[in-house]
């Protein structure tokens, strides 16, 4: 049998934290900080001690005057960019972290449960490689899994010969996990297919579960593993009740999609939006704590977003989910069922979105912090820092 191995962590389709952008924008702007000071004494910060006073300074060749150092490249919006910080901060922050453009190849949103995975290479044969996948991530309730393994050669498909195959119900406590066989058959093609029927286990709550493979593939053996996240029904939190309500507010399309919660907690639902025309225009996220019974989760989805897009009503709702987040349990997200069918809402035209930019006091905050250094408004258009009043060039209000 072969050693467990840790879960592997859900796509970051399922729950792209939005604040995961300030937060690699926030890391690359103290990088590069850092990258500049050091620049300018590069021994004080390598951490070595200079010498001071009339011997030293008599020994020390005079030093040159350095340029001004260039801007460093680090991650933007579009790959690799040059913008300095503040520039690159305000272009990553014209719409708010939870409220994004959506574009038809953001396929970890449009596809929210679909798997990851890619063919490997074989770890004897570099001309063999596999793919042993599912066709979800996120099992819920009666669902079933269906698992499948590929091989090829070259390219070329190949029959294989399964030798060992199981499942393993991840324990973050006790660890004991005894293995649950499987049977694979064959399947389309040269593939081995086999469904798996997690309800079967009688489980209380949500758990992560293991699925392991060992196949013979002519010229050697290999071993492919994958997890999944299961929730019986008996662990469903919440439930979309599939009323709907919408309306502007503040510039913005808010959906008002109602819940019948049956267990309270913090409520992490996302949702996409797409216009008359059926193309995507925004993803939207709703966080925020629910007691027991009816309540509303105010989707909305930013102004600019949909003046941007050019994107008028009806609009529509897609792919709308949601989970439970419990941190103190692993996994720390408990699903709820996603809403299977659609809302329509009124025929709201571009021109009644408000096409203002994003604003905070989080975001002003950081816009002044980086405006008090000269070095970061190179590509700003020549603003002036904000001052501490808000006034100034580059302020935002």
């Amino acid at each position: 049998m072969s050693a467990r191995r840790k879960p592997v962590a859900a796509p970051a389709a399922a729950w792209p934290g939005r604040w995961s952008i300030a937060i690699a924008v926030g890391a690359l702007i103290v990088a590069a900080i850092v990258w500049w000071h050091s620049a300018r004494e590069p021994l004080e910060a390598a951490g070595t001690r200079v010498a001071h006073g009339p011997t030293a300074q008599a020994a020390a060749p005079p030093r040159a005057v350095l340029p001004p150092p260039p801007v460093a490249p680090y991650l933007g919006g579009a790959g690799i960019t040059r913008d300095d910080p503040l520039t690159a901060y305000r272009k990553a922050n014209v719409y708010p972290p939870a409220s994004r453009p959506l574009a038809k190849d953001q396929l970890d949103l449009l596809q929210p449960n679909r798997r990851q995975e890619a063919m490997h290479r074989t770890d004897h044969d570099e001309h063999v490689s596999y793919l042993f996948t599912a066709d979800r991530y996120f099992v819920i309730g009666d669902a079933m899994l269906n698992a499948t393994l590929e091989a090829q050669r070259d390219g070329v498909p190949i029959p294989v010969t399964v030798t060992q195959s199981y499942a393993v119900v991840l324990d973050p406590v006790t660890h004991q996990e005894p293995p649950i066989q499987l049977s694979y058959a064959p399947g389309a093609g040269q593939a081995m297919a086999a469904t798996f029927a997690p309800a079967k286990l009688g489980l209380k709550r949500q758990a992560a579960i293991a699925m392991y493979i060992e196949f013979d593939y002519g010229t050697g053996k290999q071993v492919g593993h994958f997890d999944f996240q299961y929730t019986p029904a008996t662990g469903v939190p919440a439930k979309f009740s599939g009323t709907f309500r919408d309306a502007i507010d503040a510039g913005s399309l808010v959906i008002h999609a109602g819940v019948e919660v049956t267990t309270p907690g913090h409520y992490v639902i996302d949702a996409n939006l797409f216009d008359a025309a059926d193309q995507p225009v925004a993803w939207t996220r709703f966080k925020g704590d629910f007691t027991a019974g009816s309540h509303d989760a105010d989707l909305m989805f930013f102004g600019k977003v949909i003046t941007d897009a050019g994107a008028h009503g009806p609009f529509h709702l897609g792919q709308l989910r949601g989970a439970r987040y419990v941190p103190e349990l692993d996994p720390d997200l408990e699903q709820m069922p996603p809403y299977t069918g659609t809302y329509t809402t009124q025929a709201y035209a571009t021109e009644q979105f408000s096409d203002a930019e994003y604003d905070s006091p989080e975001k002003q905050h950081m816009i002044q912090l980086l405006g008090s250094d000269a070095s970061h408004r190179g590509g700003a258009g020549g603003h002036a820092p904000p001052q501490p009043d808000g006034s100034g060039a580059g302020s935002d209000k």
